[in-house]
């Protein structure tokens, strides 16, 4: 804005002062006038530097949104201990074999005494009366045994070994028979090894602590084409040898088990190529062997 002041005037000294005055208050006015319109425009481009800004941000955060997809962090599941896994039957039979019970039977035939049961802990419990027949044992046995607070696994334990008899979870079944019977039914797991090495000798020493501190029944030697022959000589309830298989693909002969004094065994074999022990034996003899590669897991995570 351009303000002019006339320094020449016509008139006397009143009039000159008198116009002096006024072209001061004029320039003055002219002087605010600038100033004003340079503080509004000085404040509009303030608010939209801010409006550009605002734009930019929620430009770059929708890129960002995009740019960025949402990424799920996946759970890792825990590796089964052993193959096949178990059904969702066997695996409510095992909750309820593990949860809390007790009993309070006085001379209580052994029938009643395992209905009982299994209505409280919701499961079905089967009596093989055929195999306790051939025992000799009635299932009109009478049961006496008060206790309480300890897992139903224990429970019956506590109630069937004093006459000979057993339990056992088979095709999806919890049945009760003879303990014969039971060391006659033999169940093969695929476990998992490889965690611990992948070596002979690796293999040589969990099969020999396998046969050392698990109650196996009997098991023999199984067949394997290998150019390198380590048979270990085993144990538990009966005498047998762990062989290691490492041909790619051995004969159908060598996963069969050797019978020898005219009875049947179970097996253990060692499978490289699946880092991982093939073992045949029986329920109570599995149990054992998922409790002991357990417990040797949790003691070499403490190192």
């Amino acid at each position: 804005m351009l303000c002019g002041v006339i320094a020449n005037f016509p008139y006397g000294q009143g009039s000159i002062m008198s116009g002096i005055l006024r072209h001061k208050t004029i320039v003055i006015g002219c002087i605010v006038l600038t100033t004003s319109w340079l503080v509004m425009s000085a404040n509009a481009e303030n608010k939209q530097g801010q409006n550009r800004q605002k734009k930019l941000t929620t430009v770059s955060q929708v890129e960002s949104l995009a740019v960025k997809p949402t990424v799920k962090r996946s759970v890792k599941e825990p590796k089964p201990i052993f193959y096949p896994e178990l059904t969702k039957r066997e695996l409510k039979i095992q909750a309820a074999l593990n949860a809390d019970s007790g009993c309070d039977f006085s001379k209580t035939p052994l029938s009643e005494v395992i209905k009982s049961l299994a209505d409280r802990h919701g499961i079905t419990m089967l009596l093989l009366e055929d195999k306790l027949k051939e025992e000799g044992i009635s299932i009109d046995e009478p049961v006496s045994l008060s206790v309480k607070g300890i897992a139903l696994k224990n429970v019956l334990k506590l109630i069937l070994k004093p006459i000979d008899l057993t339990y056992m979870v088979d095709r999806e079944r919890l049945k009760i028979t003879s303990r014969l019977h039971e060391e006659e039914i033999y169940q093969t797991r695929v476990y998992p090894v490889g965690d611990f090495g992948n070596t002979i000798e690796v293999y040589l020493e969990l099969g020999s602590t396998i046969s050392k501190h698990v109650s196996l029944g009997y098991y023999r030697v199984a067949f394997a084409y290998t150019p390198f022959y380590t048979p270990f000589q085993g144990g538990g309830g009966g005498s047998g040898f762990f062989q290691v298989i490492s041909e790619p693909n051995p004969p159908e002969l060598s996963l069969r088990p050797y019978v020898y004094d005219e009875k049947n065994g179970g097996t253990i074999v060692a499978v490289r190529l699946s880092e991982s022990l093939v073992i045949s034996q029986t329920y109570h003899a599995h149990n054992e062997i998922v409790e002991l590669l357990t417990q040797l897991r949790r003691a070499r995570a403490l190192d």
